[in-house]
């Protein structure tokens, strides 16, 4: 605003009878003028105390806009040429994301859309009845699959709680199972930033955590957009979340992860779930593999090959992708390798495998 209008900081300094310290630190954020200042600068700025206060967040235009979607003016990029991102408003009221390049990217229904589809085989958001069921049996209390090992949402928010962050990034989220659990217990101003290739997944969301599982401590933003290439400014993000969402992205886990990584604030942590193997030497392990391995066509067989991680080889993988420091929390162990020559589960082929949340923290070298 002061640039707008060629003002110096002392320039600016002399009109308000203040030093230019005091004009420098209320541009940084780090203290605010008082409300007679605040009434000078309006005068002086020809403009509302809401825009002086809200910058690019404030619209005069009389339009219902969210919150979360003003949030992203300082948060948003473009995927294609990486330039900032603002939102405007069209006719009839229509919202869109735009660049200086001209890409544009629409608002449909509170979700920013990105124009991704999802993956092929995983249509969560065409049979969302089926899903329900599915959810309901295996996570049922006769599943013994999913009631062994610690609580995973206690764990979860146990750091969570300690850390506070205050903008959350859920990557490749789903229906959201996983933060769903910390959303209900948080105390604190949060941005949580939902992020999943399905537009229509994430409308659900929409509707679901704006009613039924309304935080008043928790704004919402909801981007469909692809995971391996997130639109967001780098080192803006204090927590990357993801409750099996790195491996939900299948053959682009690893680019998701890089990208975590560099959307985080340094020093901040991507907190995930994650099934690994214990260990490549273990017998038991290599009977669960070979096991699985004769149970697949060729194809199959190398994609698994390629996902195999043992707890040695992942955390090399977060080393070399910026996660100096790890730490993990075993959730439970490999199950006992089956004395027979058929591997026995046809779905969740991983069920086998040791479950750990790790902590993962981003530091530049």
């Amino acid at each position: 605003m002061r640039k707008n209008l060629n003002y110096s900081q002392a320039e600016l300094a002399e009109k308000l009878d203040v030093s230019t310290q005091a004009v420098s630190k209320w541009e940084t954020g780090a203290s605010l003028p008082d409300i007679e200042k605040l009434l000078n600068i309006s005068w002086i700025c020809n403009t509302s105390i809401n825009a002086i206060l809200e910058g690019d967040n404030f619209f005069d235009e009389n339009i219902n806009i969210d919150r979360g979607l003003m949030h992203l003016n300082k948060l948003l990029i473009c995927p294609k040429c990486k330039k900032q991102m603002k939102l405007k408003i069209q006719k009839n009221d229509t919202l869109i994301y735009e660049c200086e390049n001209n890409h544009q990217y629409y608002v449909v229904d509170g979700v920013v859309d990105f124009r991704t589809r999802e993956i092929s085989g995983e249509q969560w958001s065409l049979s969302y009845r089926n899903y329900e069921e599915y959810m309901h049996e295996q996570y049922g209390p006769c599943n013994p699959n999913y009631n062994r090992g610690l609580n995973q949402s206690e764990v979860i928010w146990e750091k969570i709680s300690e850390l506070r962050p205050r903008v959350i990034l859920d990557i490749a989220c789903g229906t959201g199972q996983g933060i769903k659990h910390q959303i209900k217990r948080i105390n604190w101003p949060v941005i949580i930033i939902m992020v999943d290739l399905s537009h229509r997944i994430l409308k659900w969301n929409k509707i679901f955590y704006s009613t039924e599982w309304k935080n008043p401590y928790v704004e919402m933003i909801y981007l469909a957009c692809d995971g391996a290439n997130l639109p967001i400014l780098s080192e803006s993000v204090d927590l990357v979340f993801s409750y099996s969402g790195y491996e939900s992205m299948q053959a682009k886990m690893l680019d998701g992860f890089r990208e975590a990584n560099r959307v985080l604030k340094n020093e901040k942590h991507t907190i995930y779930n994650k099934s690994v193997i214990e260990s490549f030497e273990s017998e038991n392990s290599k009977k669960w593999m070979n096991l699985l391995l004769a149970s697949v066509n060729e194809e199959e067989k190398e994609w698994w090959k390629s996902e195999f991680n043992d707890m040695e080889h992942w955390l090399n993988i977060c080393i070399s992708s910026g996660f100096l420091e790890n730490k993990s929390i075993q959730i439970y162990g490999e199950l006992p390798a089956p004395d027979c020559e058929t591997f026995p589960f046809e779905n969740e082929m991983a069920q086998w495998m040791a479950e750990y949340i790790f902590i993962s923290k981003k530091l530049r070298t």
